[in-house]
């Protein structure tokens, strides 16, 4: 499968929710995600664009593989493998994936909201500490048609986890460490070795 989306920093999510809705997109139940990264020691997988996680949500889970990401810096477009392993298996899957090679690197966990619309789909990723991400998956032509109809004057584009932090640091004035420690005050949540990929 080939995943295409645009992504975005936003602040009005609820603005952006209700004018999806005027448009017919349909809202589905809201979630906690948690993705466990997968990677060699040095994280150099993620770097390459390339990516292993496991995404825990509600009594599921799926291994997924993404291939190496374009570099085309306004669309994200890469091949994406997702297997069904069942929540009970998660530990099983760890444990042959670090025998490989492929220890967990880090964590995310993020309340997910999702509102899909025909072949459109739309996600508000709220991340602790860090801003809600928005997310528009679906053909190149209509994805982009929507952001610029509902969000003019956002900027969208092929976003990565890289600079979510990055900017969130250079916003606040704060190292990494920091805002790794405010996540597991507010959280309770490790995000591991996130400096690998950031730093």
């Amino acid at each position: 499968m080939l995943e295409i989306e645009i992504r975005a920093i936003v602040n009005n999510k609820s603005e952006l929710a209700q004018a999806l809705e005027k448009k017919g997109f349909v809202s589905e139940k809201e979630t906690i995600q948690h993705d466990i990264m997968l990677d060699k020691p040095d994280a150099s997988l993620f770097i390459s664009g390339r990516k292993i996680r496991i995404r825990i949500e509600d009594n599921e889970a799926t291994l997924t593989y993404k291939g190496d990401i374009n570099r085309d810096k306004n669309v994200s477009k890469r091949m994406e493998i997702n297997l069904q392993i069942g929540k009970e298996n998660v530990g099983e899957y760890v444990t042959f994936l670090t025998e490989l090679g492929y220890p967990v690197c880090f964590q995310i966990k993020k309340e997910r909201k999702v509102m899909k619309k025909g072949e459109i789909a739309v996600t508000f990723d709220e991340w602790p500490i860090i801003g809600c991400m928005m997310e528009i998956e679906g053909p190149e032509d209509s994805i982009k048609a929507l952001a610029a109809e509902i969000a003019p004057d956002i900027r969208f584009s092929n976003y990565r986890l890289k600079e979510l932090f990055e900017n969130k640091m250079k916003e606040t004035g704060k190292a990494l460490e920091e805002l790794k420690q405010e996540y597991f005050t507010e959280t309770q949540f490790d995000l591991g070795k996130i400096e690998l990929i950031v730093g």
